[in-house]
C-alpha cells in the first residue's frame, strides 16, 4: 500500500512538471511585440473657404501588451511627433507634440517619417520596442459619391470634411454612394436648417432626399482591413475622430458642409 502511494506521488509530481512546461513557454511567448514599420494615413479638412493644416496621428498596436503595462521613455526621430499609451487599447497613440500643435506653420507632408522607440514595462520586466512610421495622405474611400447627377467622389479623396455650395437647394435628388475596396458604409445622415433650427435624419443609400434647406450630409463608414496586432478596444473606451467619438479606430466619417 505504501509502495502504491509512493508511485502515485511520483506520477503526480511528473504530471505537475509536464503541465508546467507549456506555462513557461506561454510566459516566454507573451513578450510584447510591435510592427517594425507602420503606415498611418491622415485626413485633411476644407473649412471656411480654406484648407486646414493637418497632423499625422494614429495607432501602433502591440501584441501581448498587458492591461496594466506602462509605456515610458518615448523617443522620436521627428521633433514634431511623440506617442503615449492609448487608454483601453493594446496600442500607443502617435500624435503631434504640444509645441508643434502651437506651431501654425507646420503641416504634415505626404511621406514624412519618424522612428519611435519606447519602453514597455509589464510583469516585472522592461522591453525596448521601436517602429518606423510613415505618414501618408488618406487613400480614396468613395468610388462614387453622387447626389443627383453630380458625382463628388473626387472632392472627398483625403478629406474628412469639405465645403460644397454648388448644389441647387430645391427639389429632390437620389443619393448613390459606393465605397472602394476594403470600406463599408454604416449609415448616411442628412441635416436640414430652417432659421436657427437644425433637424437630422438617417436615410438609405439609393433613396431620394429633399435638397431644400440641406445643410450637412454625412456618411459613417469603417475599414474591413485590421492593422497588425489590432484588438477591439475595451468596453467604455472613447475613440476620437475629429471632434466626434467612434467605437474603434476602424470607424470614420465624411462630412459635406453645404451652408
Amino acid at each position: 500500500m505504501k509502495r502504491t502511494k509512493n508511485i502515485l506521488c511520483s506520477l503526480l509530481a511528473c504530471l505537475l512538471v509536464i503541465l508546467a512546461i507549456p506555462t513557461a513557454v506561454s510566459a516566454a511567448a507573451k513578450k510584447p511585440v510591435c510592427p517594425k514599420t507602420q503606415t498611418l494615413q491622415y485626413y485633411r479638412a476644407y473649412m471656411g473657404n480654406s484648407a486646414q493644416r493637418s497632423f499625422g496621428t494614429g495607432y501602433i498596436y502591440i501584441k501581448n501588451l498587458s492591461r496594466n503595462a506602462k509605456i515610458t521613455n518615448v523617443k522620436s526621430s521627428n521633433k514634431h511627433y511623440t506617442a503615449a499609451r492609448a487608454k483601453g487599447m493594446n496600442a500607443i497613440y502617435v500624435r503631434e507634440t504640444e509645441k508643434t500643435q502651437r506651431d501654425f506653420k507646420y503641416d504634415v507632408k505626404d511621406g514624412e517619417t519618424t522612428k519611435l522607440s519606447f519602453t514597455v514595462k509589464q510583469n516585472g520586466k522592461s522591453y525596448r520596442l521601436s517602429c518606423k512610421v510613415t505618414f501618408k495622405a488618406h487613400e480614396q474611400v468613395f468610388k462614387t459619391f453622387k447626389i443627383g447627377s453630380k458625382d463628388l467622389a473626387s472632392l472627398t479623396k483625403g478629406y474628412w470634411c469639405v465645403n460644397y455650395k454648388d448644389l441647387a437647394k430645391k427639389g429632390k435628388a437620389k443619393i448613390q454612394i459606393q465605397t472602394t475596396k476594403n470600406y463599408k458604409i454604416d449609415s448616411i445622415q442628412v441635416v436640414y436648417r430652417k432659421g436657427q433650427k437644425f433637424t437630422s435624419k438617417k436615410v438609405k443609400n439609393g433613396s431620394k432626399i429633399s435638397l431644400k434647406n440641406l445643410a450637412f450630409f454625412s456618411v459613417d463608414y469603417h475599414t474591413t482591413v485590421r492593422p497588425k496586432y489590432y484588438k477591439k478596444p475595451s468596453a467604455g473606451t472613447y475613440v476620437y475622430f475629429y471632434g466626434g467619438t467612434v467605437k474603434s479606430p476602424l470607424y470614420e466619417s465624411f462630412q459635406l458642409n453645404m451652408l
